[in-house]
């Protein structure tokens, strides 16, 4: 008990060395506080996101590999079709699937909201496009009709960017040719919820089809890509919602034909389809399934892999940044604590001289050292750690909003090096893919990380103090061994 009350005395007598020693742990210990913090916040998120996030899979047309194939197989290359889609989809490892319609639509009975983007006039560049092939844009209309198989997948309308204003959503159980159009659209050509309207393919104005409007919407933005549509295509309000067995039918009474020896699959391009996968590792046995049910080899597997880490991007940033300070800050912290303990017991020679030369043992002397930087220790420790459980929200919310907008500036940086975004719509789609996942991914940062400082920080950031704090004082205290008290106090007088 003496030991204690002398170790308590001790510290009072010089508060000014205990107070420095104080500080330094208090930043360590709100250094560790909040790094661990932030650290383990966002492993937690990370985990959680990815688990809970939908791994969606899909396949898209390897245009290089197809162009350089022969014209045997170029002509006996099989496209991906519903009955195919649904097939693939009839596996063990798919939780869940939906695919998409679009074709393109004239009408001579109302006019589109006009955006005119391109005019292609040169009659070779509307047979093909830069790989050799017909050019899907050759026969556009103005309106982009699209059919989802399952409704609840229209992200717009499920996010609310779009909005049924008048009438009500289609039956995609309906075989009627039904359609919902945009409130833009409405209003220039005086539609209102059951009128009709008569549309036909492109290529074939002879045959129409009459449509009856059930629906209006109304839209804040737009998520669907256009930048990469022709002509009236690119502006939204021409966007069309329909069901799909209108799409099928129209597209069934307009095959695909073929241009100078290739054969069109401009159809077959409309098809969209996005498997969920049931285990993140069976991506390479989906492929092998799809191959086997006859899916081409000239098309790629692409999934959501990338836009789902690009999301975290920020979050992974800052943990390992938490994790790089905290090891930065107990490497500095451990040998500023080592230091000013050796200097605290030269500044004391004379003390421990005196005590051993009364009688107290070098074992007791150490008790007291190092009880008298537990007590400091402690104390620092309960303010430290407060002090970091109060600021550790705050201090990431200041880093995750710098790291945004680091990736912000550096993709505005990119934008601005080619003349703005607009430039990318002149771009192949081969080129674009990879690029525009990489512009828009800015739009998508986790941007919100709540952070909480559980029992097992407390207890990390207690363990790494109570290590620091034993490593120093028997480092410090190794110095008493060298000090003998007669030559101690025959040097002080």
């Amino acid at each position: 008990m003496y030991i204690l009350k002398n170790a308590m005395l001790s510290i009072k007598r010089c508060y000014g060395r205990s107070i420095l020693l104080g500080i330094i742990i208090c930043i360590i210990a709100v250094s560790s506080c909040i790094s661990l913090t932030i650290k383990s916040s966002s492993d937690i998120l990370v985990d959680s996101y990815i688990e809970d996030e939908e791994l969606v899979v899909s396949f898209e047309i390897d245009r290089g590999k197809l162009q350089n194939a022969s014209n045997v197989d170029k002509n006996n290359f099989s496209a991906l079709d519903v009955s195919l889609v649904k097939e693939i989809a009839n596996s063990s490892l798919v939780s869940d699937y939906y695919y998409t319609l679009e074709v393109s639509m004239s009408s001579d009975a109302i006019d589109c909201i006009d955006d005119s983007f391109i005019e292609v006039n040169d009659d070779d560049n509307k047979k093909r496009d830069n790989n050799g092939f017909p050019n899907k844009f050759s026969n556009m209309g103005d309106y982009r009709f699209t059919a989802y198989s399952n409704f609840s997948y229209l992200e717009d309308f499920v996010n609310g960017t779009k909005k049924i204003i008048e009438g009500e959503f289609l039956d995609n159980d309906s075989s009627k040719y039904q359609l919902i159009i945009s409130e833009d659209l409405s209003q220039k050509n005086n539609l209102t919820v059951g009128d009709t309207v008569k549309f036909y393919y492109p290529s074939n104005s002879k045959k129409t089809y009459k449509f009856t409007v059930v629906g209006i919407y109304s839209y804040t933005s737009n998520n669907d890509d256009f930048s990469f549509m022709p002509g009236n295509l690119m502006n939204a309000s021409n966007q069309i919602y329909t069901n799909i067995s209108s799409i099928s039918k129209i597209l069934s009474d307009n095959p695909s034909s073929d241009v100078d020896g290739f054969k069109r699959i401009s159809n077959n391009d409309g098809l969209k389809a996005k498997f969920i996968l049931s285990d993140d590792l069976a991506i390479d046995q989906f492929k092998d399934e799809a191959l086997n049910k006859g899916l081409s080899s000239y098309y790629s597997l692409v999934t959501n892999q990338e836009e789902i880490l690009n999301s975290l991007k920020p979050i992974k940033n800052i943990s390992n940044f938490s994790l790089s300070f905290l090891v930065l800050t107990l490497i500095v912290g451990a040998i500023v604590i080592i230091g000013v303990n050796i200097i605290n017991i030269r500044d004391r020679k004379y003390e421990i001289g005196v005590l051993r030369a009364i009688g107290m043992s070098k074992f007791h002397i150490i008790l007291q050292l190092v009880s008298e930087m537990f007590i400091v220790s402690l104390i620092s420790l309960v303010i430290g750690i407060s002090i970091g459980t109060l600021s550790s929200q705050g201090v990431t919310n200041k880093m995750l909003e710098k790291e945004i907008s680091s990736y912000q500036s550096d993709i505005q940086s990119i934008q601005d090096n080619f003349g703005g975004q607009d430039k990318f719509s002149f771009r192949s789609k081969d080129n674009r893919n990879t690029l525009n996942m990489f512009m828009n991914s800015s739009n998508n940062y986790i941007d919100k990380l709540i952070v909480s400082t559980d029992f097992k920080v407390l207890a990390f950031v207690f363990l790494i103090s109570l290590v620091l704090t034993i490593i120093s004082c028997f480092i410090s205290v190794s110095f008493i061994s060298r000090y003998e008290p007669n030559k101690i106090l025959q040097n002080r007088i």
